[in-house]
Order: structure tokens, then sequence, then C-alpha cells
């Protein structure tokens, strides 16, 4: 049965992930036609390089990594419901680019630490950042 329930929290959540981000984008009727220059046009020649693209946020990833992402964060979410020693009703999951970040109010700083240990264990984390605070 909890298998179950998780597995419907997966899905539910990828659903909406997948959903959300669709919102975002135009349809393609709403698109301008593409148009080819003519023949006889060049491209100008440029000898300045192009900077590289700034680190991606959340507003600027692909469908696919958005899903991916939501996967990770699930899969997390699970890992700390399933110690016995995190509460994991106190605790928010975000994950970027499978940079998951760990946030909200735990009993202790061990307690931290061990919920530290349980996202980095999950597999697809790349790395784990903590902004959990510890005390009552």
């Amino acid at each position: 049965m909890n298998r179950l329930r998780t597995l419907l929290v997966t899905v539910a959540a990828g659903a909406l992930v997948v959903g959300v981000t669709a919102c975002d984008r135009p349809a393609d009727r709403d698109r301008p036609a593409a148009t080819t220059p003519p023949a006889t046009s060049r491209a100008p020649d440029t000898t300045t390089p192009i900077p590289p693209a700034p680190p991606a946020t959340t507003a600027d990833r692909s469908v696919g990594q958005t899903i991916d992402d939501a996967g990770v964060t699930a899969k997390v979410k699970t890992a700390l419901a399933a110690a016995k020693d995190v509460s994991a009703t106190s605790i928010d999951v975000d994950t970027v680019q499978g940079k998951v970040t760990l946030s909200g109010r735990v009993s202790n700083p061990a307690e931290a630490e061990r919920a530290l240990e349980v996202a980095r264990s999950v597999d697809g984390v790349k790395a784990v950042e903590s902004k959990l605070t510890a005390g009552s």
C-alpha cells in the first residue's frame, strides 16, 4: 500500500510539473512562420565570440530536465519519509539540474545531517545544499 501511494504521488508530481511547464510555452499556431533569407544574402562575419549562457534557472529548464528534476525530488522526499530519524514533513526539497536543496526546520543538527546523508544517497542527485534550520 505504501509503495502504491509513493508511486501515485510520484506520477502525480510528474504530471503536474509537465502541465505547469507546458503552460508557459506558446502554441505552434502563435509563432510566426519561419522565413528563409534570399540566397544572395550572407551572414555577417563576426569575430566576437558569443559569451557562454548563464547558469540555468527554474524558468529556463527544458521539459525533460524539469521532469528529471521532479523525479529526483520525488525520490528524495520518499527516501526522507522512509528514514525513521528524519521528520520529512518539515523539510522542503527543490531540485535544479540534479542539485538538491533542502530547506525547512528540523529538531536538531543531527537530524539535519541525517537528512543530508539521505538526500546524497539518492540516485540522480549530483549535489546537496542545506538551508535547514535546527531547533524548535
